[in-house]
């Protein structure tokens, strides 16, 4: 009985909050989604300053093929080093590993 009227107050109390509005809304004055959407876009793009040439350094005058790639730097060495050592000891710890399962022959 307790759970009962607990329900039946809950009930009551859910539509309280719409009912203590001050101002009566409807669905004219209320715009819509896509009328928002595209009150918004035309002011974000009122505010947008006028896109620019995009400018070239003088070092990117040179052929994509020509330009030193990553490999060929420091950093670029160092991780060939890494990826050459990493696949070396996967082989060699399948090689010599200590588990032997009759599924693996």
């Amino acid at each position: 009985m307790t759970r009962a009227a607990g329900l039946v107050v809950i009930t009551a109390l859910m539509p309280l909050p719409v009912s203590a509005s001050d101002t009566e809304t409807t669905r004219a004055s209320t715009p819509t989604v896509k009328a928002s959407m595209e009150r918004i876009v035309a002011r974000e793009v009122a505010a947008m300053p006028a896109p620019k040439p995009a400018a070239r350094d003088d070092r990117q005058t040179s052929g994509a093929g020509s330009s030193p790639g990553f490999f060929k730097s420091g950093p670029g060495m160092i991780a060939l080093a890494v990826m050459a050592a990493g696949t070396g000891y996967a082989l060699y710890s399948t090689q010599h590993d200590r588990i032997h399962s009759p599924g693996k022959k």
